[in-house]
């Protein structure tokens, strides 16, 4: 449960998430945990990151501790560093990788979106990796913000501006997702 949508235009990307925790039913604001984000830093680039907060733990760990793990210029790139990390997360933090019955592949129960200087991605858990031309959005208010970027992308207005949007008309209409949000801008090779 959570949001964090990512824009590309002009020769920018952003990335804004919401900053509620939730666990069940409970819902936690940012005004109550201290380590409310859903942004993370590495070789230059911006992870998102929904889903358990364990899963989070474990990237963020990764990051501090094993940041060479983490190449991600590219699609394929992304891809082959998905591979590398399952096998680090089942081998050292015990990933449980069930989900259900059909599943293709085993999950690494990982759903995020990468901006980095080559433009915005987004992974799944079944190591699907697409690459955007203008937005995408993950988290439980998807849905939600997608129609609120697919509505202003053609407005005069700024790639943070269109995030922020997205965040929130989620944060307003899905359970899941609440502010303050928090955004990150970076410039993208031409």
């Amino acid at each position: 449960m959570s949001i964090i949508c990512g824009v590309t235009l002009n020769n920018h990307i952003a990335i804004s998430c919401d900053t509620q925790s939730s666990y069940g039913s409970l819902a936690v604001s940012a005004r109550h945990i201290k380590n409310a984000t859903k942004l993370y830093r590495v070789n230059g680039n911006i992870l998102g990151i929904v889903g358990w907060s364990a899963i989070s733990n474990i990237i963020e760990h990764l990051i501090k501790t094993n940041k060479k793990l983490f190449k991600l210029n590219n699609r394929m790139e992304i891809f082959s560093t998905l591979l590398s990390l399952h096998k680090e997360m089942k081998k050292t933090y015990f990933l449980d990788t069930n989900e259900n019955e059909d599943q293709p592949v085993e999950s690494n129960q990982l759903d995020l979106i990468i901006i980095n200087k080559n433009g915005l991605f987004s992974a799944a858990s079944y190591r699907e990796v697409n690459q955007y031309h203008t937005f995408w959005a993950i988290g439980s208010g998807k849905r939600i913000a997608l129609g609120a970027m697919h509505a202003l992308y053609d407005l005069n207005l700024s790639a943070k501006e269109i995030a922020e949007a997205g965040v929130k008309a989620a944060s307003e209409f899905d359970d899941g997702c609440s502010l303050p949000l928090e955004t990150e801008l970076i410039s993208i090779n031409q």
